[in-house]
């Protein structure tokens, strides 16, 4: 029998019971018949609200008027009066118990979820400061080499070997810094799930060779040898060939990383089943690292490749490996890479308007475009930029987009308007800051003919002024 249905039969029960009290003791007390079916009012409301009590009401009215020594509106009127009373009195007496326990069980749950909340605040909070502790370390690592040898360098205390093997750290942790940007920028995009990859089939081998020889370097500063153990049946995976070398080279660079002075690295690259599966091994202290933001990366991307990534440990001195799975593409064909553009090309006798307010920078371009034979004016604003396309009419425009007066987009309408009174087009290449693919895209779509992400390698910015200046060949 259900909650409703068992309110009414008590209500019913109360009635009956009371009449049967009342059969029993009517010839003692004609008075306290009423009372009785009051009290059944009473429980009737009390157990089951408002409706049984009503009902409760109207049974004891007929039961008192049948079985009470004669029918007596009065009487009646006083115990329907009372009895509705008496329900109404209960039902409210009910509806602010439950809305007591209601406001109890709200006041458990919010306590609850405050204290989930505290939880969830205080695990946000300790995994912000562990990032923010691995990126310092990580950021503060390289820039530690560059102050260092660039304090030797300001001296002139340093031998010619000293010197090269300072170009080299340089040149190693500027490449890693600016690493750290990209990874921290696409770890970013992930996170909001901007970052889209643009798979089709691709042969793993020419990536694995690709990702060793950029960590080559590094390995050869520690004297650390890397051999390459490939699969010759292997074949292709759908993926996104730059985020797979994105992931291969920061696996590549955590072992050499954490591999001691003439260790070794090894690589191996071998079919399993239906997958490819990537073993990079260290000769290390065995300990599994904390990840930062490369292998932080390296998760990410392997998941989004469809893949898995485990870590295992040979106990102390045994080295860790780092072992990926990715799924083959089936039925695929190879797609040739697009080659390269031949480097150093020729900027002789180009005029370019270098526009750059921050004066490192400016000084950088200035003296990196000079020495490949470009004629380089220098502007520090779009006031500035658009007097000078005006009285000297450059043959290629570089800007930065964030201007002190302005932007880069804003100078670019006015170049354009210029180049339209003299019939001419200017080639224009944003140099920016601003990496993400929304920002190129939007570079493009205002009128740039490329768009360079800050730091940049004078050779690539040099192919790049080259390029859309319609100059081709290299260098001799």
């Amino acid at each position: 029998m259900n909650v409703g249905l068992r309110s009414y039969a008590v209500a019913v029960g109360a009635v009956a019971g009371a009449a049967v009290v009342v059969a029993a003791t009517r010839p003692l007390s004609s008075g306290l018949g009423t009372s009785l079916f009051l009290a059944a009012v009473a429980v009737a409301s009390w157990y089951g609200g408002r409706w049984p009590g009503f009902v409760a009401t109207a049974l004891s009215l007929l039961a008192s008027e049948a079985m009470l020594d004669a029918p007596s509106p009065a009487r009646a009127l006083v115990l329907a009066a009372v009895a509705v009373l008496i329900v109404e009195l209960q039902s409210r007496a009910h509806a602010a118990r439950e809305s007591a326990e209601a406001l109890a069980r709200a006041r458990e749950d919010l306590v609850r979820q405050e204290q989930a909340a505290r939880a969830d605040a205080e695990t946000a909070g300790r995994s912000k400061d562990e990032f923010l502790a691995v990126l310092s370390h990580e950021l503060r690592t390289p820039l530690n080499a560059l102050m260092g040898w660039v304090w030797w360098l300001r001296r002139g205390a340093l031998d010619a070997d000293r010197q090269d093997r300072a170009m080299e750290t340089i040149e190693r942790s500027t490449t890693s810094l600016a690493q750290l940007v990209e990874d921290l920028l696409d770890l970013s995009r992930i996170i909001t799930g901007r970052l889209r990859l643009s798979l089709r089939p691709v042969e793993l081998a020419p990536i694995i060779a690709e990702a060793v020889e950029a960590v080559r370097a590094a390995a050869a500063a520690k004297s650390i040898a890397v051999g390459v153990v490939t699969d010759g049946t292997l074949g292709l995976v759908l993926a996104d060939p730059e985020r797979l070398r994105q992931l291969v080279t920061n696996v590549l660079a955590n072992a050499i990383k954490v591999t001691p002075d003439s260790g070794r690295v090894d690589i191996t690259l071998r079919l399993a089943g239906r997958e490819v599966v990537i073993e990079v091994r260290d000769s290390g202290p065995g300990r599994v690292p904390m990840p930062g933001l490369g292998l932080s990366m390296v998760q990410h991307l392997v998941e989004l490749h469809g893949g898995t990534i485990r870590t295992d440990s040979a106990g102390e001195a045994g080295g860790v490996a780092f072992t990926v799975t990715l799924p083959l593409a089936a039925g695929a064909t190879i797609v040739s890479e697009t080659p390269m553009p031949a480097p150093g090309p020729s900027l002789d006798g180009l005029n370019v308007l270098v526009v750059e307010d921050d004066v490192d920078a400016r000084l950088w371009l200035k003296d990196s475009l000079e020495s490949l034979g470009a004629v380089i004016m220098i502007a520090t604003s779009v006031q500035e930029a658009t007097e000078t396309v005006q009285r000297y009419h450059p043959h290629v425009l570089v800007s930065d987009i964030r201007l002190p007066d302005g932007d880069g987009y804003a100078l670019l309408q006015r170049v354009r308007a210029i180049d339209t009174k003299l019939g001419r087009h200017t080639p224009a290449i944003a140099l920016t800051a601003y990496p993400r693919v929304e920002d190129r895209t939007r570079a493009l779509d205002a009128g740039f003919t490329m768009h360079l992400s800050k730091p940049v390698p004078p050779d690539r910015l040099a192919a790049a002024i080259a390029s859309v200046a319609g100059r081709g060949e290299p260098r001799p």
